[in-house]
């Protein structure tokens, strides 16, 4: 499509949203010196398609007669599968991949129409953006009845009849989230895509998104991030895409300028969240599966182009992020046979880590759907540059939505939640990564002992457990991870440089009247941790720190090993190493617990007194 985005901040205040924060400082750190090992990852459009064409072919066997994908494991047809396999096939076919496909594909097209149009379709408000790009790939290929027939089919759905999430009246519109925001993208991609509704009493295409997009900016921050209920990092990235695809298919209306500005800002956030090995953030809802970085990489495509004429530093800092994003997901979809929807290895049919409506069938294929965006999105004549998350040196804190602080310094990155939604995570050090080291070996995310994901119960943890500190308070044990409700925090930076990170997070609970301050220092494959507790303003007699101590993947095993005033985890050829105090009384508990990624047991360290430093290094 031949949008445009502007690289011109614009204020909106109008909307109220404060100012942006983050373009002084992504300006620094392109300037920093780029990493002594950097090369290009020589990746390209290819690569995206590449990993669909596995994830439909995989797929192809699963459709019935009608045209419907049937999950292998749920055994019936889940919700918005069928679509997203008609649009990502569709992006194969356009690109001249999968031909021997094509009348599977066709099939599932018709069939797709056809359900959301007689609405009998599983969220509906879902369909429409996967039809459209599925239209707009096969138009010109397939056989022109069956054009006119999905056009025509297309064009008679009324979306208020139609989608779940409408507001006829408009008076629960503010009450709207991410649902609205893909029905809307989709019936603008709609009207763009020349699919025209002639019924003069049925609001559709670029009104319809007008009418429930102007709502939704009270759900933003001075970030550029969306705010669904709890603040997910999923539905921030996934709700931006839509609006991102919306504006590329040719949305040009009265909203563009406002939406352009809360997609560039997004934009910068999402360099400097994302990961050395290219992983989205840990937090919320439908955290830890694979199409989370297939949305980053198409996001930072878009991203790419904007800047392509005017600032190609930028540009390729946002195009190298994009083949980091999707290089990170490669172990899951390219290596395993089946592939993996989600960050472990468990076999899919065990259902581990996934929330209720993250089937095999839907997440596969939204992988999929999102990294044909991505293909759709790539102009391969920008050239890849150094992104931030490769030359460090920054810490970055988005507080109090989203709550929480990023430091990132020589390929190696901390993560942690200061007030955390505790069904799927808790409080404190939830991520500790380095480039080249296997994601969930330090800690991808956290553990909670309320999950609102599938686990088997005898792996759900006893208590809420990050890389953090416990503490007595009248004879009970509790700890930094189980905090959420009335903890206050501040943030200070010691000192943020390439070569070193050194911050501190104090910490104050009311209800336990206590004050922790959590010290950070990082450099490369490295973090010291100094932890101290008081309770009542005096300091705790003993202290514990807890550290989780990866078991397996649902694949591979590790192996652990205690020696003197250390452990250390082997694992896929890597060393995870913790080194202690000898005056501190080392235990791995003998009980195994779970994320989303994999098995853990726990090493709980105990000294006298209010304070205690662990080291934690890769190898």
């Amino acid at each position: 499509m031949d949008a445009t985005f502007s690289i011109n901040p614009i204020s909106l205040e109008s909307i109220g949203i404060p100012d942006f924060t983050l373009d002084g400082k992504i300006r620094d750190v392109l300037a920093k010196p780029l990493p002594r090992d950097w090369k290009k990852t020589g990746l390209s459009r290819e690569y995206y398609l590449d990993f669909i064409e596995i994830i439909v072919r995989n797929a192809a066997g699963w459709i019935d007669e009608k045209g419907a994908v049937i999950d292998p494991y749920y055994k019936k047809e889940w919700a918005q599968t069928t679509p997203r396999f008609a649009s990502s096939a569709s992006v194969l076919l356009y690109f001249g991949r999968i031909p021997e496909l094509k009348d599977i594909v066709h099939r599932t097209m018709t069939y797709s129409c056809r359900q959301l149009a007689s609405g009998k379709g599983g969220s509906p408000d879902f369909w429409m953006r996967e039809l459209v790009t599925a239209y707009v790939c096969l138009s010109k290929s397939a056989d022109k009845k069956l054009v006119d027939e999905w056009k025509n089919t297309l064009a008679k759905i009324a979306p208020e009849k139609i989608n779940k999430v409408v507001s006829v009246d408009g008076s629960k519109l503010g009450e709207l989230h991410n649902w609205a925001v893909y029905g809307s993208a989709g019936e603008s991609m709609k009207e763009s895509a020349g699919i025209r509704c002639e019924d003069k009493d049925v609001l559709w295409g670029k009104k319809f998104f007008d009418k429930y997009i102007s709502p939704q900016f009270r759900h933003f921050n001075s970030f550029g991030m969306y705010r669904d209920p709890n603040d997910p990092i999923t539905y921030d990235i996934t709700t931006r895409l839509q609006l991102a695809a919306a504006l590329w298919y040719g949305y040009d209306w009265k909203l563009k300028p406002l939406i352009d500005e809360l997609l560039r800002r997004g934009g910068i956030t999402t360099l400097i969240f994302t990961s050395p090995a290219g992983f989205a953030p840990f937090g919320g809802r439908s955290g830890q599966f694979n199409f989370q970085e297939a949305i980053i990489a198409a996001i930072c495509e878009i991203e790419a182009g904007r800047y392509k004429q005017n600032d190609p530093r930028l540009a390729g800092a946002f195009k190298r992020q994009a083949h980091l994003s999707a290089k990170s997901v490669e172990r899951w979809l390219k290596d395993m046979t089946p592939l993996r929807h989600i960050k472990n290895a468990f076999p899919p049919e065990s259902l581990h880590g996934i929330d209720e409506y993250g089937q095999y069938s839907v997440y596969s294929l939204f992988n999929a759907s999102v990294f044909g965006l991505a293909a759709l999105f790539a102009d391969d004549t920008i050239e890849e540059a150094a992104c931030p998350a490769e030359i460090g040196g920054f810490v970055l804190e988005i507080s109090p939505s989203f709550h929480k602080v990023f430091a990132t310094c020589q390929s190696t990155h901390i993560e942690l939640d200061t007030c955390a939604d505790l069904h799927y995570d808790s409080t404190g050090l939830g991520r500790f990564q380095a480039k080249g080291i296997p994601a969930e070996l330090g800690l991808s995310m956290p553990f909670t002992s309320t999950p609102k994901f599938r686990l088997d119960k005898k792996l759900v943890p006893d208590e809420m457990l990050s890389i953090c500190p416990s503490w007595q308070v009248s004879g009970k044990w509790i700890s930094l991870a189980s905090l959420s409700e009335g903890l206050k925090h501040s943030l200070e930076i010691i000192t943020e440089s390439q070569e070193k990170i050194d911050l501190k997070v104090k910490y104050v609970h009311a209800g336990s009247k206590s004050e922790i301050t959590e010290q950070y220092q990082l450099s490369q494959n490295k973090l010291v941790i100094k932890s101290s507790v008081s309770v009542n303003g005096a300091g705790t007699e003993r202290i514990k720190f807890m550290v989780p101590l990866l078991v397996t993947d649902g694949m591979s095993k590790s192996e652990i090993i205690s020696g003197k005033n250390s452990v250390q985890v082997k694992y896929l050829g890597k060393t995870y190493e913790i080194s202690f105090d000898e005056k501190a009384k080392a235990e791995i508990i003998d009980h195994e617990f779970a994320n989303r990624n994999g098995i853990y047991k726990l090493l709980a360290l105990e000294t006298g007194g209010n304070e205690i430093e662990v080291k934690l290094e890769f190898q």
